[in-house]
C-alpha cells in the first residue's frame, strides 16, 4: 500500500508546493507567515545550537530545503514528558501577524510532534494535528502563543514550529439537489443466472439467482437434456427452500444442457438459458476464459455489456502496479490495456490506454456499469492524449478525461475534463495530484451518477456527472477547501471510494475516506481522523439502527486508528484505545465468527521499518476476540452452506475455526462477487493466460436474492475495478436477515 513519506508519522499540514517564483500565491491562495518572522522574542532561540532552555532556529537539517517551508523551522528543546508550567524549558514564544485581509480564514501550524498553543497567552491546549480551527479576522490581526509544554505521547521529542496557513473560506454557495433522468431507479436486467458444475462421484451441480423481481412464493423446476433427447424434468416437487439443485443420475462422460422454469401461480414459465455440463469422478469447480498467452491483469470490471441479462468481463492488463509516490515510482515500460470479454469467453474488443496514462492503480482508475439505463454497462475510464511522457518518463503535462466507452465495441461515446493536476491556489505536486478514483452513486436515488475524483492526502475534489443522450452532464463540483473547518476534510481521502445511502434519505451519499459528501455535493460529516488505508460501509452491526463504517486509519494515532462510526453522522461508535503505528495491512469486515453477531473487524498494524507490529479482530460491538497474528483475512467470500463468509488463503479457503473448505484456488484473487448461479459468490482469479472463475458446488441450505441486486454490494463491486480492493458489503448481512422463501 502506498506509503507517503517517512515524515508522515510526525509532521502534519503537509507544505503547499511552491509556484516557480517560490512564493506561495494566487487567487483565493493560502496566506503564508513564517513562524521566525511574525514571532518574538528574538532571544528566545538560538540558530542552530541545542538548548535546553530556549528554541533552535534550525536550517541544518538534512534536506531542511525539502521539510521546512524556507529551510528553516523552530525547533523546541526536547520534551520527554509534560512541564509543570509554561516558562519551563524554553520561553513561550508569541506569534503576532498584522495585515491579514478582513474575511473568515482555517488556520493550520506546519509543525512536528505536539507543541502547546494559547489564543490568550494564558490558557494552554494540547496540539497535534495542526489545525486551529476556523477564524474570522476583522482588525487584521492574529496572536497565538507556542509553548514546548507538552510531551508528544507516540515518540516523545523535540516540537516543530514552521509556519502559519490561512486560507480563505469562500462564501459558502448553495446546490441544488440532484434531479437525474432516471424516472424509476436503473436496474440491470438480470435473467437467472444458471450454471451447472461436476460436482463429483458422477453429480452435477445446478445453481441459479433469486431475482428481487420473483414473486416471493416463486418455486423452480430443473430439467435436463442429453443427446439431443426432450428435455425431463429432474425434481418431484417445486424447489422452494434453495436455489439450487444436485442432480445425481447424469449418465456419466454425457455432456448434457440444464434449464430451470419459475413456477408461479399463473403456472410454469419459460426456460431459462441453457447451462451445458458432464459428470465426472472429480469435481470442478472453475470455468476459464481464456486470455492471450501468460497474460495476468490486475483488476477487473463486471457489468452486462450487451443486455442480454448475463455479466460479461473488462479486465485491465498487464497486473503490475506502479506508485506515484517517491522512491516507489518508477519509469512505465510499457502501457495498460483494457479487454472486454463475453460471459462465455469470447473477445469483445481492446483498448490501449497508451502512453498518457501511467502504469499504475492511481493513474488509471476505470469502473463498468449501465450509466444511461438502456441495459447495456459502458465502461467508465480515465484516459489522456498521446504521448506526453516527460524525459524521465512521468506524465506531468496533457489533457487528461474522464471518457465513457461503448461496453460492446470499447469506442468512446463520450469525454469531458478531469479535473485539473494543478489545485487552484495550492499551485502543483506529482505525488497528490496523481491520486485519480471513479465511484457510481445513485445522487438522487434513481440516476447512476459517475464521481470522478481527484486528491487523497491533501485537498480532494470530485466531479459529478451523468451520462444521458450520449453526453456527460456535470452535476456538482465539490473541493475539500470550500468546507467550513474542511481542514477535517483535507486529507481525509481513503484508497478507495464507496456510495452509500448513509442518512436514509432516499439517495447516496459519497465516502471519500474519513468523510462523506453528501448527495447534493456538499461535506455531511468528518470525522478528522486522517487517511484511512480501507474503509468498509454497510449494516456491519445489525442490532444498531442504520449503516456504519469501519476503518483502518493509516497515520499513527494515540487512540482510535482502528474504529467503527455511525454512517449517518460519523460519530465514533468504538475505537481501539492503544496507540498505532500505520494500520492498513490486510483490512477486512466481514461476518465471518457465528459465535459474535455482526460483521467482524480486522486489521493490522506495522511499524517505521513496515515490520508487523500488532493484530486485532474486534466484533461488531467492539468486543475483542484476539490480538493474535492470525494470517491473511483480508479475502473473504460466502460459499459453504451456512450464513458466513470463508476466508480465502491463497489457495485455500478456511473458516474461522480453520476448518478448510474446498476446492483449492489457482491464481491471484481479483474479485468476489455474486456473479452466478445462487447467492453465495464467486472468486475470479487472474493466472497466467487466463481468467478463472470459481463457483461454489456446494449444496445451500436456504435462498435469498441475488446479492448483486443489494444496492450497497452492487456499487462495491463496480468500485473495486479501481483503487485497493476491499470485499464487497451488504446492506442486509444473510446472518440478519430471514431467507427469502
Amino acid at each position: 500500500m502506498t506509503r507517503v513519506f517517512l515524515l508522515a508519522a510526525l509532521f502534519t499540514a503537509a507544505m503547499p508546493a511552491p509556484h516557480a517564483n517560490g512564493q506561495f500565491t494566487g487567487k483565493n491562495g493560502p496566506l503564508i507567515f513564517e513562524a521566525e518572522k511574525v514571532t518574538t522574542p528574538a532571544d528566545g532561540w538560538l540558530a542552530d545550537k541545542d538548548s535546553a532552555t530556549k528554541w533552535t532556529l534550525w536550517s541544518t537539517d538534512s534536506d531542511a530545503a525539502k521539510k521546512w517551508s524556507g529551510g528553516v523551522v523552530l525547533r523546541s528543546p526536547i520534551v520527554k514528558q509534560d512541564r509543570a508550567t509554561p516558562e519551563d524549558g524554553a520561553p513561550p514564544l508569541h506569534t503576532h501577524i498584522t495585515g491579514i485581509p478582513h474575511g473568515r480564514y482555517e488556520v493550520t501550524v506546519r509543525m512536528g510532534r505536539t507543541l502547546a498553543v494559547s489564543r490568550d497567552g494564558k490558557s494552554w491546549e494540547r496540539l497535534t494535528d495542526g489545525y486551529l480551527g476556523v477564524v474570522e479576522v476583522k482588525d487584521g490581526t492574529f496572536d497565538l502563543w507556542v509553548d514546548d509544554r507538552y510531551a508528544h505521547v507516540a515518540s516523545p521529542g523535540a516540537g516543530y514550529y514552521d509556519y502559519i496557513k490561512f486560507m480563505p473560506i469562500p462564501p459558502r454557495i448553495a446546490k441544488k439537489p440532484v434531479k437525474g433522468f432516471a424516472k424509476t431507479r436503473v436496474r440491470e436486467p438480470l435473467d437467472h443466472g444458471l450454471i451447472a458444475r461436476p460436482a463429483g462421484e458422477g453429480r452435477v451441480y445446478v445453481g441459479w439467482r433469486l431475482l428481487a423481481s420473483d414473486p416471493s412464493d416463486v418455486a423452480f423446476n430443473v430439467y435436463r437434456s442429453c443427446d439431443g433427447k426432450p428435455a425431463a424434468k429432474l425434481n418431484a416437487e417445486p424447489i422452494r427452500k434453495t436455489t439450487d439443485f444436485v442432480d445425481t443420475t447424469a449418465p456419466a462422460g454425457v455432456a448434457c444442457e440444464y434449464a430451470v422454469r419459475a413456477v408461479t401461480r399463473d403456472g410454469e414459465g419459460k426456460p431459462s438459458p441453457a447451462a451445458r455440463a458432464t459428470a465426472s469422478a472429480e469435481a470442478q469447480s472453475c470455468v476459464v476464459i481464456k486470455l492471450d498467452e501468460g497474460v495476468k491483469f490486475q483488476k477487473v470490471g463486471i457489468g452486462d455489456l450487451d443486455g442480454d441479462g448475463r455479466y460479461d468481463f473488462v479486465i485491465k492488463q498487464p497486473e503490475d502496479n506502479i506508485d506515484p509516490a517517491g522512491s516507489y515510482w518508477k519509469r512505465s515500460p510499457d502501457t495498460y490495456k483494457l479487454e472486454a470479454y463475453s460471459h462465455d469467453g469470447q473477445r469483445l474488443w481492446r483498448k490501449d490506454l497508451g502512453w498518457a496514462i501511467e502504469r499504475g492503480i492511481w493513474y488509471s482508475p476505470y469502473v463498468v456499469f449501465d450509466f444511461d439505463g438502456d441495459g447495456r454497462a459502458e465502461v467508465a475510464v480515465k484516459t489522456g492524449e498521446g504521448d506526453p511522457r516527460g524525459p524521465d518518463g512521468r506524465v506531468e503535462t496533457g489533457r487528461e478525461w474522464i471518457s465513457i466507452l461503448d461496453g460492446r465495441t470499447g469506442k468512446e461515446r463520450a469525454r469531458a475534463p478531469w479535473p485539473s493536476r494543478e489545485i487552484p491556489g495550492e499551485g502543483y505536486n506529482y505525488n497528490w495530484s496523481s491520486r485519480n478514483q471513479l465511484c457510481v452513486a445513485y445522487l438522487d436515488g434513481k440516476t447512476p451518477c459517475l464521481i470522478v475524483e481527484r486528491g487523497t492526502y491533501t485537498t480532494i475534489r470530485l466531479d459529478a456527472y451523468q451520462f444521458h443522450r450520449g453526453a456527460l452532464k456535470k452535476l456538482w463540483s465539490w473541493d475539500s477547501r470550500e468546507e467550513i473547518g474542511r481542514g477535517k476534510y483535507n486529507s481525509q481521502g481513503a484508497h478507495t471510494t464507496h456510495a452509500a445511502d448513509v442518512d436514509g434519505d432516499g439517495r447516496d451519499e459519497v465516502v471519500i475516506g474519513s468523510a462523506v459528501v453528501d448527495d447534493n455535493g456538499h461535506g455531511l460529516w468528518s470525522t478528522g481522523f486522517g487517511h484511512p488505508d480501507y474503509i468498509f460501509v454497510g449494516d456491519i452491526d445489525p442490532q444498531r439502527p442504520g449503516l456504519e463504517i469501519f476503518y483502518g486509519i493509516e497515520p499513527p494515532r494515540a487512540q482510535n486508528g482502528l474504529c467503527l462510526v455511525d454512517a449517518k453522522t460519523g460519530e465514533l461508535i468504538w475505537g481501539l484505545q492503544e496507540p498505532t503505528g500505520h494500520v492498513g495491512s490486510d483490512g477486512v469486515c466481514a461476518d465471518i465468527d457465528p459465535r459474535y453477531p455482526g460483521a467482524e473487524c480486522h486489521a493490522n498494524d506495522i511499524d517505521r521499518e513496515r515490520k508487523f507490529r500488532k493484530s486485532w479482530v474486534f466484533s461488531a460491538k467492539g468486543e475483542l476476540i484476539s490480538d493474535q497474528r492470525m494470517g491473511s483475512l483480508g479475502l473473504t467470500a460466502y460459499w459453504d452452506g451456512d450464513l458466513y463468509r470463508e476466508i480465502v488463503r491463497g489457495a485455500k479457503l478456511n473458516k474461522f475455526d480453520g476448518a478448510i473448505v474446498p476446492p483449492n484456488i489457482v491464481g491471484r484473487v481479483v474479485a468476489i462477487a455474486d456473479i452466478v448461479g445462487d447467492w453465495r459468490e464467486e472468486i475470479i482469479t487472474s493466472a497466467p493466460g487466463e481468467l478463472r472463475i470459481y463457483s461454489t458446488t456446494i449444496p445451500a441450505t436456504d435462498r435469498r436474492t441475488c446479492l448483486m441486486q443489494d444496492p450497497i454490494y452492487r456499487i462495491d463491486v463496480a468500485e473495486a475495478a479501481q483503487g485497493y480492493y476491499g470485499v464487497p458489503t451488504l446492506s442486509v448481512l444473510p446472518s440478519a436477515g430471514a431467507p427469502k422463501h
